[in-house]
This record gives structure tokens, sequence and C-alpha cells, in this order.
């Protein structure tokens, strides 16, 4: 062959190969649920199984609430595509709601059924399924009416005090005094327990599609994941995929199916941003902090509702990431001493706790002010706030260094609290560190535990023996 024929041929084949791997690094495109749900068996049959998974994930997201043929297929996409732990995990999620499926025979859960946990998911699984086949086999005319069935206990958390604050559309008649904080008990129900061994955790996270905790592991530059029901963690990303530096802090973008880590060096040198397809922890995009004079350190991020992402270091600087940008910018320098946690406000500022209580910090233009609280209600000590409703809920430590669950109702767009509602549940100082996540009107926490009497680094857990974790949650309302 001439030897410019052969060059000819080269250069067509390297931007065919380009042109397949600039489509294969897109995010599917599809307009509706609907289209996602059809373009996934297509994607299926034609062996392209990751992208079957990011099309079954935004079906999921679009499509209607817990829609169990949709939950399905995502199984089926996650099974194949090399994640069937993920797979067992909706599964029996399906199966807990006493949903019937093929996951006992379907080809595409080979995989999954692989799987030691199985077992015990089959026997769910069998249990739907013969629940179902009797429900079809009793007659219209012998069915009791659902309104004249005699009420009968189910099993599950016990039912929450009469003294919890009543739905948001009941007028309130009994509200508190707003120099008073008023105690609340609530049942505190175990939402996970499982093994692990020794790790410094950054940060927790609970995504409510596929039920599973995220933990950041500081040391080990990566991220574990746990299952409800499951009584082991995996790893779902390490530092060799997505270039993490030492974990930091970890948050959700629930409505984009996103995952944002922040990581650091260990003087806080360099730090970067980390975009990752939630569901498979694939990495998508890095973005790094532009040298600065003074360190880095990410002790707490947030997504907003459009998409930016926030990020507080120990110092009290605030830095965000505006939607399709690719610069991080240092939007405030707020110098607040022992800055711990951040929040959302309802207008498009942020609150940030830290040593001195909580502070409310305006972006444009830049501007930071004491949240006005009334007398009797202390903002300080609080280690974690997350955004509830159209306030806070947080961890907030006492003088003993016991430390509680507190909700805070919020005024004047988070400029001033209302009133707050103090949880019975009690988490002793030698828990160790503790970390928190919302969703719905359910807060997730887990202690991590100490095993050293020093303190430990600011927004870090000391290494620990290994241990079982137990991760707990509490109904906020």
């Amino acid at each position: 062959m001439p030897r410019d024929a052969r060059f000819l041929l080269l250069g067509a084949w390297l931007v065919l190969t380009g042109h397949a791997q600039a489509q294969s690094s897109n995010p599917p495109g599809c307009s509706t649920w609907q289209d996602c749900r059809d373009q996934v068996e297509q994607a299926i049959a034609a062996g392209s199984v990751e992208r079957a998974l990011d099309l079954a994930w935004r079906a999921v997201q679009r499509g209607p609430k817990d829609d169990a043929a949709l939950m399905f297929l995502l199984a089926r996409a996650q099974s194949l595509a090399g994640r069937p732990q993920d797979a067992l995990v909706m599964v029996r999620r399906l199966a807990e709601r006493g949903i019937a499926t093929e996951a006992q025979a379907h080809p595409e859960l080979e995989r999954m059924r692989a799987l030691p946990g199985w077992a015990d998911v089959e026997a769910l699984v069998a249990r739907a399924g013969a629940s179902e086949a009797i429900a079809a086999a009793t007659p219209e005319e012998t069915k009791t009416p659902e309104a004249a069935r005699p009420e009968t206990p189910t099993p599950g958390p016990i039912p929450r005090r009469a003294e919890g604050p009543p739905p948001a559309d009941t007028p309130r008649t009994d509200a508190p005094r707003a120099d008073a904080t008023v105690d609340l008990a609530a049942p505190v129900e175990e939402a996970a327990r499982f093994r692990t061994d020794a790790f410094v955790a950054a940060g927790l996270a609970y995504d409510a599609v596929s039920r599973r905790y995220l933990f950041g592991d500081r040391d080990g530059r990566k991220l574990r994941v746990v299952g409800e029901g499951l009584d082991h963690g995996v790893d779902l990303v390490r530092a060799e995929s997505a270039g993490f530096q030492d974990v930091r802090a970890l948050a959700i973008d629930t409505r984009r199916g996103d995952l944002w880590v922040a990581s650091a060096d260990p003087e806080g040198a360099t730090a970067a941003l980390h975009k990752l397809q939630l569901i498979s922890g694939r990495p998508l995009r890095s973005f790094r902090f532009e040298p600065r004079e003074t360190p880095v350190l990410p002790v707490d991020l947030a997504v907003t509702a459009d998409g930016a992402v926030i990020v507080l270091d120990g110092t009290g600087g605030v830095h965000r990431l505006r939607p399709g940008a690719s610069i991080i910018e240092a939007v405030v320098q707020a110098k607040l001493e022992g800055a711990t946690s951040l929040a959302p406000a309802a207008d498009g500022a942020w609150l940030v706790a830290h040593q001195g209580g909580l502070s409310r910090v305006e972006l444009s233009p830049a501007r930071v002010s004491a949240v006005a609280t009334p007398a009797g209600i202390s903002l300080a000590g609080f280690e974690c706030i997350r955004t509830y409703r159209d306030g806070l809920v947080g961890l907030q430590a006492e003088a003993d260094g016991v430390r509680r669950i507190v909700r805070l109702d919020l005024a004047g767009r988070g400029r001033s609290v209302r009133a707050a509602t103090r949880f019975d549940a009690r988490i002793e100082g030698a828990a160790g560190p503790v970390f928190l996540a919302v969703s719905g009107d359910d807060l997730s926490f887990v202690a991590m535990g100490l095993q050293s009497s020093s303190p430990p680094p600011a927004g870090a857990t000391p290494a620990r023996e290994p241990a079982e974790l137990v991760v707990r949650r509490i109904r906020l309302r």
C-alpha cells in the first residue's frame, strides 16, 4: 500500500476512534423518563452496559417516585455493568415492599445472584412472589375492603410520642415561648450495622434512591459504601481512578445524580473538587483550587438548588464552583475561628457553624453577620449543621461534652432563630466524632469512636481499631 494511503487510513482511524471516545464520555441524552427507559433496553441489546446504567439512573430520577418497574430496570443495568452489590440492594428494597420481581431467574441478574448476600434476599423475593400469587388467586368477593380491616400492629419503629410537632399544615396552639428550648422524645432506630477495618472518616451522605450510606475515608483516599440491611461495606471509588488526595468532605446533588468530593493534601497546599456519578462512583471531572498563600483544608461542602458547589475551609473561607464553570472562586474570607460546617439559607446566603456560634454569610455583596437568637437559646458548640425544611438541624455539644441533635426554626431568611427543639438522643463525648446526613424527614447519624484521648485534627476522626459501626436514624417530625 502506498505511504500516502497508509497515512490517510491512519488519520481516518484516529478521527473515528476519537469520535467514539467522545461519544462514550458524553452523558446519555433522553428527553423524558419514558425515553430514558426505552433507551435502556436498546443499550442493553447493543451491549453498551455503562450507557444502559446511566440511562436507567436518569429514568429513576425523572420517573414516578419509587416506581417498581424502573427500580428493577436499574437493578438489571447495575448487575450487567459490574455493580451486582448495588443491584442486590435495589432488589431487596423491592422485596421488602412486597413487590414480586423476576430476580430469581432473570439472566441479566446472574452476577447479583452469585453474591453471598443473595440467599437472604432470595427468601424475601420468594415471599413477595408468594404473597402476590395468593392475592391474585383470592376471589374479589372474599377480599375484605381496606377500610373495613381491623388495625393490626406491624413491625417497625416505635411511634413517636404525642409531644412531637404537628404537621406543617396544622395550626400550632402550643407554640414554645421564644425564650425556651423544647425537649422532644423521639425513637432512634438502627438503619445499618456493619463491620469495618480502621479508617479515618471524613463525611457521611445518604443516597435515598439506592438506600446506601457513603463514607469518606480520609487517609485511605477513597469512598466507602454500605447498603441498608447489609453487614459489610465496600469501596465505591479510590484515588487511583478519581485522583483523590486526603478526602475531606462529600455531598450529594440529588437533582442531578452527582456526587461531589473535596480533597486536599495534609498541609492544604493543593486541594480539589471531584465530580462523580452517584450511582456508580464513576469519576466525571476534577476542579483544582487556585494556588494561594493560605492553605485550603475543606471541612464541609454543599450543593445549591441550581447546582453550584460551596466549600467551607477551616479558616471560615467560603469557595464556590458555579454551574458549568471550571474555576473555583474564593468568594468570602470570613475568618471564623473553628469553622466546622455550612448549610444554605433560604435566599442564597449560607449559614456557617463555628467556635463562636452561627453566622450568616452573604456572597453578593460579601458580608458576614451573627445569627440572632432569643434569650435561652445558645448557638455555641455546633459541630455539624444541615438544612432541614426552612430551618436547620445539627449536632450541638453541651458543656459536659454530651452531644444532642437540635432542630432550629429560623426566621427572616435565616437571620434569626425563632425556636429550638432538642431531641433526647444523647451521644457521649467518648463516642468520638459524629457525622450527620438528612434525607426527607429522616436524620441519620453515626459515631465513629475514639481510641486516643488526644484531640483529633480539625474535621477529622483519629484512626482506631476495627469495630462494628452502627448508623442510627431519627425522625425529625
